[in-house]
């Protein structure tokens, strides 16, 4: 099978993706460093290019670059020829280009004027800093001397853990330092919020000079395609700069024997004061910057290891194995929120269970004392959004489904607001009985400043509002909740979860049923959001798929409210989010009606939502659209293909426009809830390997385009090989199943403490 993204690059075995032609816009990689006290995620282009941001365990976060800020330069100095190792930015032509996407690094390099590049930057795993090291081969029979230019402009931007910006105030102070071996960018804002809001730049090894402006570089075009070093005998003269136009454009120079080669290591990072990046920047050495992405490496390579795919396409196959493990562990340092974090663990659990565990934990104790949650903790988001609360029952439940360790509910959790402490489980309590009460005139849960859809803040016109979509999600959390208290033996809570669900389900049944599907909201003046009475938005796709998921609707109810969301909401490159899109503005929506039509919320292909539309699909066993909704939300749909989409192939993307204008364009890669949602519809309902508080329970909903299927999976210290056998077509549930070539009764797999054990299902 051919893939658009061929005409770029292919993805390289089960190791990473080379790109060998300009991609249709800068194709990123997220790379970060382990989760912790202090923590780097950079959003790097195949340029070289991107942002790069750390946050420190309290949340307060600086930004160290911005876009279009941060390039390498070569130069060969007898001929003055200046090239960049993958023809970009400068316009100088270069042969044999390629750049190696891998989880943990991004390698690129070209041959130009006899000399082979090569440029690897990674972010190690134990430290905040961005490292580049530049290889370079004389392919000729005289020396080269060679001076290599990296070029950075500091931002230096950033929040504190409350939430509240902070920006350069006076204008920070660029200063070359020899000692240093680069730039020094002190922030000189007064009043910050942390002492490390400082950027540097340097050259590890043979360091010439710098200049602290862009404009010395640059010049008065601040072109990056054509530097001032382009066309003229340029040399960094170390001159300093003060203000916005704050950068670092370090040289170093090296001569290079006919068929040797030589390398030069740059650093890019924080520091709290000149004298600290000196001493950070001295304990760097070329061994151990070596050793440190050979430990990424491993890393990177052990976590793929989680679980492995065949579905026979190479493009789904590669996306699983490589690269969506990588995507859910970054996630959780791009994002304060805390529904996107939660959200994520229910995956990432899945691949790396300790780090999902804690970050529910760490995520749990900004809860209030009184149940409510904030919108983010790392930094602190203030803002309250109805659904952030009834996340806490998904990520508890499958990550207690997933490790078995019932004595996750004993765990002691702290408040954001309060001295006291209270087991997992008494905070699910306290946020039952928080949401219960939290209620409109309708009896349906306030949606505060917003829910699961940012774009649907109240307004003045509105008032305030109820959601549906959140009252659903609710009655998910109730049946989880009283699931788990049954098992740990407290039926006072057990009944008491169940008694809630049946009256919000009723609630949901009288108050939100528009005839043909669910609403989405009731505003205080009665009028309701996602009603076919409407001119716009007339259906959304959350309250159906909610509807599924929490139980609410089944049968051919449930069925029914499906249909209509492929009716309505289905497109050749996804599912809009709602339909028709708002043409004109409505107070009574609020921002996302001042969108275009088509875009983002506002009727666009919003893919993180087509996760939980898939899941309902295989609850109630539609394997075929289920597996539409798979086929049109991955990268390189056929129907969107990435010379439409400009989508990088190896990452999730957040949305897809339905806008005319931009028909098909994609949102962006890496920060997206979508990566943890298709990850759980792929190995749990399509697959079928679903973890369950018993075990590994096998109810697959395979489309019969596919007959036969493998999957790999961790669980609970065991490996599980399991063949899928869909040759009869049958595509739902099990006819039998082997387990180490014994039969067994049911679907629900024996679980095993340690080994490899063969899975053999007949669907």
């Amino acid at each position: 099978m051919s893939f658009s993204y061929q005409n770029f690059g292919d993805f390289v075995g089960e190791e990473y993706f080379e790109l060998r032609n300009t991609p249709p816009r800068k194709w990123r990689l997220a790379l970060c460093n382990a989760i912790g006290p202090m923590e780097m995620w950079n959003d790097i282009a195949h340029t070289g290019d991107g942002e790069a941001k750390v946050r420190d365990a309290d949340g307060a976060q600086v930004n160290l670059t911005t876009w279009d800020s941060k390039y390498l330069y070569i130069r060969d100095d007898e001929t003055q020829t200046l090239f960049s190792p993958f023809g970009e930015p400068c316009h100088t032509p270069v042969s044999d280009r390629f750049c190696r996407i891998y989880p943990g690094k991004l390698v690129s390099g070209s041959t130009c004027s006899g000399l082979s590049v090569e440029h690897r930057i990674f972010v190690p795993e134990a430290l905040p800093i961005e490292l580049w090291t530049v290889t370079l081969k004389n392919n000729t029979d005289a020396p080269k001397q060679v001076s290599l230019f990296g070029y950075t402009q500091f931002d230096l931007t950033g929040k504190d853990s409350t939430g509240k910006p902070f920006g350069r105030g006076r204008g920070p102070i660029a200063i070359v330092d020899a000692e240093l071996g680069g730039v020094y960018c002190e922030n000189n804002q007064p009043n910050l919020p942390v002492d490390w809001a400082n950027g540097y730049f340097v050259a590890l090894n043979d360091y010439k000079g710098a200049d602290a402006c862009r404009n010395y570089f640059l010049g008065d075009s601040l072109g990056y395609a054509v530097p001032t070093a382009f066309d003229s005998d340029y040399n960094c003269q170390n001159r300093n700069w003060y203000g916005c136009d704050c950068a670092a454009t370090v040289q170093s120079v090296i001569t290079i024997e006919p068929g040797e080669t030589g390398r030069v290591d740059f650093a890019l990072g924080l520091s709290s004061s000149c004298a600290n990046a000196i001493q950070q920047v001295k304990a760097l050495s070329a061994a151990d910057i070596d050793a440190w992405c050979a430990e990424k490496d491993a890393i990177e390579t052990n976590r793929t290891k989680a679980f492995k795919i065949d579905i026979g396409n190479d493009h789904y196959n590669n996306l699983f194995n490589i690269f969506i493990k990588k995507q859910l562990y970054s996630y959780l340092i791009n994002k304060s929120g805390f529904r996107d974090n939660l959200q994520n663990d229910a995956a990432l659990a899945m691949v790396d269970y300790p780090a999902a565990k804690d970050n529910f934990l760490r995520a749990l104790a900004s809860q209030k004392i009184s149940g409510e949650v904030p919108h983010g903790f790392r930094p602190l988001n203030a803002h309250t959004y109805s659904d952030k609360p009834t996340w806490i029952f998904l990520a508890v439940s499958q990550l207690i489904k997933e490790g078995g360790d019932w004595s996750l509910l004993d765990e002691s959790v702290g408040y954001l607001d309060s001295d006291e402490t209270d087991t997992v489980f008494d905070h699910m309590v306290r946020t039952i009985r928080y949401l219960a009460q939290d209620t409109g005139a309708n009896g349906l849960l306030d949606q505060h400043h917003a829910d699961w859809n940012d774009g649907l803040e109240a307004t003045a016109e509105s008032g305030d509002r109820e959601s549906v979509m959140v009252s659903e999600q609710f009655c998910y959390g109730l049946r989880e909740l009283a699931q788990m208290a049954t098992r740990k033996g407290d039926a006072t809570i057990a009944e008491e979860a169940s008694r809630l669900y049946d009256d919000f389900k009723q609630r949901v049944e009288t108050v939100a049923w528009d005839g043909a599907w669910y609403q989405r909201s009731i505003c205080a003046d009665g009028y309701r959001i996602g009603s076919d009475k409407n001119p716009y938005g007339k259906i959304f796709q959350n309250t159906q798929s909610w509807a599924v998921l929490s139980g609410i609707a089944t049968g051919e109810k449930a069925e029914g409210i499906m249909d209509q969301v492929e009716k309505h909401l289905k497109t050749d490159i996804g599912y809009r989010i709602c339909f028709p899109g708002f043409a004109e503005y409505d107070p009574r929506v609020g921002h996302m009606s001042a969108c275009l039509p088509g875009v983002n919320e506002n009727g666009g292909c919003y893919n993180h939502a087509a996760g939980f539309k898939a899941v309902a699909d295989c609850i109630l066993g539609r394997a075929e659209t289920a597996w539409e909704t798979f086929r049109l939300v991955t990268p390189d749909n056929p129907l969107n293909p990435i010379t439409q989409s400009g989508a990088e192939p190896y990452s999730y993307i957040n949305s897809f426009s339905s806008c005319e204008h931009t028909y098909g364009n994609s949102g962006y890669a890496w920060r997206t809830g979508t990566a943890a949602w298709f990850t759980i519809l792929l190995l749990e309902y399509i697959l079928g390997a679903r973890r369950d508080y018993d075990g590994l329970r096998i109810d697959p909903c395979l489309t019969k385009t596919i007959p036969h299927a493998k999957l790999t999976r961790t669980f609970r210290g065991a490996r599980y090989h399991i063949n899928l056998d869909n040759s009869a077509g049958r595509c739902n549930g099990t006819t039998s199943i082997t387990v180490d070539g014994q039969k067994i009764e049911g679907n629900l797999l024996p679980v095993f403490e340690s080994g490899d054990h063969q899975i053999d299902v007949i669907i």
